[in-house]
């Protein structure tokens, strides 16, 4: 095994107990969110939407780590770059590889994409708690696809002489 999967396996683990947690989260929020104070509801609403946003944040370093190492090519950070990354993963890399993940894997990982940039560029109050909390179920999936997705990639041989 080369590396960089050890390096990848290390993040995936991490990104894991974040998913987690998450859901331990969520089970909380839905237990003791209805009649909850204000004050409580916003801090439960941005905790969830910011282990929603490191969960993917991590996926994307991951994404990151495949491209600079195995694709030899470098993420550029213009415009777009976030979902310019995540198609690269949905789509081989001529002469290197094969895609890393399905596309079923692509659209749940680009719906938590979508919510990160949301998040990011949203005050707490703005978020709408049905949403947080509806995403916030579909990262345990979207997550454990895209690991298993990568791990099994992480098996196949890379080869710069490659024909895919």
């Amino acid at each position: 095994m080369r590396g960089i999967f050890v390096d990848i396996e290390n993040e995936l683990s991490d990104i894991g107990s974040e998913v987690e947690m998450l859901v331990r989260a969520v089970a909380i929020y839905e237990r003791d969110g209805i009649n909850a104070e204000p004050a409580w509801l916003w801090l439960a609403i941005q905790g969830l939407a910011s282990g929603l946003e490191k969960i993917y944040t991590g996926c994307e370093r991951v994404m990151g780590m495949i491209a600079n190492d195995v694709d030899d090519a470098k993420v550029d950070h213009s415009e777009g770059w976030h979902i310019s990354l995540l198609k690269r993963m949905a789509h081989p890399f001529p002469g290197i590889r094969g895609a890393v993940i399905t596309d079923e894997c692509y659209k749940a990982m680009d719906v938590l994409r979508a919510f990160r940039h949301r998040e990011r560029n949203s005050y707490g109050l703005m978020l709408d708690s049905e949403v947080v909390r509806n995403r916030a179920l579909q990262a345990e999936t979207a997550f454990c696809r895209f690991r298993d997705e990568v791990r099994a990639f992480s098996l196949l041989p890379v080869s710069k002489d490659s024909d895919l």
